[in-house]
């Protein structure tokens, strides 16, 4: 579909609805013993509400609904399912929510069997026949949803919607791929997310990465340049909205909902500099009370942009470091020189932004001595946060082709891959290994007399005093109760939640 098409299409508000649309949001949840149980935040499903706000401006009336959010039960789902008898149905589904989608599509074909069930996302497009093998799945959209979903709904054929997968009449060759769509170039001419279609007061990031409430994530860019091999960005385009776009959706949002508060989730949000620089020279001129974070690579900040972000509002920056270990780091694609990272800490420090550093542990050739180079690494750099996750190599990766491969992977069990679980038994480490010293990271770091102190220091407020002792009662205690919705999706879906956003972004 051409770019021209999408600008056409995108301002179609204001057709008569043609279609009822229902689109739902899994819920995200961990295992007993997960660290993230009482960290881990909760914030809108950007994706879906791309998706919400394109079908809207084509005409169409959309409902959507976040389990995880609004603490919804199957029941729940079915409910809403069997009062609407939606047209259509999409769902979204990373690695970590597929299990759950699967149950909610089964119990809303029970209840509306004429709705067209159709889900997207990550794991979607690296999985399609999987998910079609499920009755209850019509079709499947793999890449960017909003556009071949919106075709569905529009009546298109189904032959000419690119990224669209579904079952042909050939019984040999059941499963019929379309080409992928392009992805949009333009990103400034996607309609505003939809989040009116939400209960904005559900949300807030993970604890310990925002200063202020409300608070509300965003992106300024689609795709990144690395190729790491645990990462499913390493193969998506590089696109970025204008900063005056992004600026102006900003002030609508402040108007609108009143935020204070801004998590942008771009894989590396610095990698065009000079849209950081102006973005940050358009929230200073137009006097904008915002305080925000993002994610970036230590090899994509500079002294002169660090100070431009730290005077626009930015408190926080998280650098995905994944090992200490040079030969890890070339392996895994992400050769970041150590003594950069070092430097870019510096740098971040002395701007007086925080820093939020992330590790990996269980990459292949990782051994008992490069997890402790990594931790003694982390303690060394002394960021303000640390996190600690298990390498997972999430379907779609070079890294989940190469486990598979040779014979690594001991679980096709989505449940298992929650960034708190070793899933590989590599070679050089084994599982058993890999999780003992995953815990032992988290206390050799946070219990540190100096470490403590500095925390104790830095208190300001009773949000303050609350928010560090849920962070540290979550690392400390070795098992916890998993949220209150696990229990209600049923026995099947008890163990089904994928990583936080936060947590997923600090992974790459």
């Amino acid at each position: 579909m051409s770019q021209n098409r999408l600008r056409i299409n995108a301002q179609a508000i204001g057709v008569s609805a043609t279609v009822n649309v229902m689109l739902i949001n899994p819920p995200w949840q961990t295992k007993d013993g997960n660290i993230w149980h009482g960290v881990k935040g909760t914030s809108p499903p950007l994706g879906l509400l791309y998706v919400a706000a394109y079908a809207e401006s084509h005409g169409h009336k959309v409902r959507v609904i976040d389990v995880d959010a609004e603490q919804l039960s199957l029941d729940d789902i079915a409910d809403a399912a069997r009062k609407d008898q939606p047209d259509w149905v999409g769902i979204t589904a990373v690695t970590k929510q597929v299990v759950a989608g699967k149950l909610a599509a089964d119990r809303i074909k029970e209840v509306s069997p004429n709705s067209k069930i159709v889900i997207g996302g990550i794991h979607a497009t690296a999985m399609p026949e999987e998910l079609l093998r499920e009755e209850s799945i019509d079709y499947v959209i793999r890449g960017e949803g909003e556009v071949p979903f919106t075709a569905l709904l529009d009546g298109e054929p189904i032959e000419s919607i690119g990224g669209l997968s579904y079952l042909g009449k050939n019984p040999l060759q059941p499963f019929h791929h379309n080409d992928m769509a392009e992805p949009i170039e333009d990103l400034d001419a996607l309609p505003t997310p939809a989040y009116h279609l939400l209960p904005f007061d559900a949300y807030k990031p993970a604890l310990g990465a925002y200063r202020r409430l409300p608070a509300m994530n965003m992106t300024m860019t689609r795709g990144c340049p690395g190729k790491c091999t645990f990462c499913n960005s390493a193969e998506t385009a590089l696109r970025t909205r204008s900063p005056e776009h992004l600026v102006n959706e900003i002030q609508r949002l402040q108007a609108t909902y009143g935020i204070r508060e801004v998590s942008f989730y771009d894989d590396t949000f610095t990698i065009y500099k000079q849209n950081v620089m102006q973005l940050c020279d358009l929230i200073i001129e137009r006097g904008i009370d915002l305080t925000w974070s993002c994610f970036a690579r230590t090899d994509c900040v500079s002294p002169g942009l660090l100070k431009k972000m730290k005077d626009a509002g930015c408190h926080q920056i998280l650098f995905g470091l994944e090992s200490a270990d040079p030969g890890i780091l070339e392996t895994i694609r992400k050769p970041i020189d150590i003594d950069l990272t070092r430097q870019a800490v510096r740098m971040v420090q002395d701007a007086k932004i925080d820093v939020r550093a992330a590790f990996m542990f269980g990459n292949p050739g990782e051994t008992i001595d490069t997890m402790q180079r990594t931790i003694d690494f982390a303690v060394s750099l002394d960021p303000d946060i640390c996190i600690f996750n298990i390498t997972t190599p999430y379907p779609g990766t070079q890294m989940f082709d190469w486990a598979h491969k040779n014979g690594y992977l001991k679980t096709l069990d989505w449940a298992e891959y929650d960034l708190a679980n070793a899933v590989m038994e590599l070679p050089s480490v084994t599982r058993d290994e890999i999780n003992f010293m995953y815990r032992a990271a988290y206390r050799a770091f946070y219990f540190r007399p100096r470490y403590l102190l500095k925390r104790l220091l830095r208190l300001r407020s009773w949000d303050d005093i609350k928010v560090h002792y849920y962070a540290f009662k979550s690392i400390f205690v070795t098992r916890t109760t998993s949220r209150r919705n696990v229990g209600k999706l049923g026995k099947n879906a008890a163990a089904t939640r994928n990583e936080a956003p936060s947590v997923a972004a600090a992974a790459c």
